[in-house]
């Protein structure tokens, strides 16, 4: 295990015993956003770290440095990825931090700490409360699949239409998606935001846990076979029929 993931396993199981029942919710906007308590303080703690520890890294986290770009040299921090089932109290959430040198992803952390179940990666491969997990190799037609955006359904039209592939599920937390998809129970999953702190962290997972990945504008796919892998990026990203707005 490196250093690198070290640190971020280190720093992600202390920040999650800020958690506690004391949960408060707000609407970030207009559009119904929320965020709890527990996002800030818990991006404050892993950032404090971060900067101790990596006084020279950057930091791109959803609260606090959203208008942060990936540099070569930083961290990514999401303090609770999947915010309305936390706020709901539904076990589908996840911390998850990712750390990039020279360019590249080296080491990444993602915590379902309701589900108990702690995944990371580094060079050495990717694993599940310490034991390594691999992604799976079922046929087309047996995958689930995520598509996350405001209009997915489109994106799931296509796929059903042209490739015959019926089995989507929607989980509402890009770090279960990804996490999943490492581990061998989803097929594919694609990412139709910009947020690099959505998805750098389970992309690497993914890729470290032997699946394939792509990384494109507005389209953030990983998936446990090339074939698998271009579907999504062909039928998931946006179309022009799909909604103007994104």
């Amino acid at each position: 295990m490196t250093k690198d993931l070290k640190f971020l396993l280190k720093t992600v199981k202390q920040a999650s015993r800020l958690i506690t029942c004391d949960v408060h919710v707000k609407a970030k906007d207009e559009n119904g956003d929320l965020v709890t308590n527990f996002d800030y303080k818990i991006e404050k703690f892993i950032s404090a770290k971060i900067k101790k520890a990596y006084p020279n890294f950057s930091i791109v986290s959803e609260e606090f440095n959203t208008d942060a770009k990936l540099t070569e040299n930083c961290f990514t921090i999401d303090p609770i990825d999947g915010t309305v089932n936390f706020a709901n109290d539904l076990p589908l959430w996840g911390i998850q931090v990712a750390c990039v040198k020279g360019g590249k992803t080296c080491a990444s952390v993602i915590y379902l700490k309701a589900l108990k179940e702690l995944y990371y990666a580094d060079e050495s491969g990717a694993y599940l409360n310490g034991k390594k997990i691999h992604v799976n190799n079922l046929p087309l037609k047996n995958c689930l699949y995520v598509v996350e955006a405001e209009d997915e359904l489109s994106a799931i039209e296509r796929v059903q239409k042209k490739h015959h592939i019926y089995r989507h599920k929607q989980f509402g937390a890009t770090c279960v998606n990804f996490a999943w998809v490492a581990c061998g129970r989803l097929g594919g999953s694609i990412f139709r935001q910009d947020s690099a702190w959505d998805y750098v962290p389970g992309m690497y997972l993914v890729q470290q846990a032997g699946g394939f990945v792509s990384d494109k504008k507005m389209a953030h796919a990983a998936a446990n076979s090339p074939e698998f892998l271009k579907i999504l990026e062909e039928e998931g990203t946006i179309h022009s029929t799909d909604n103007k707005n994104n």
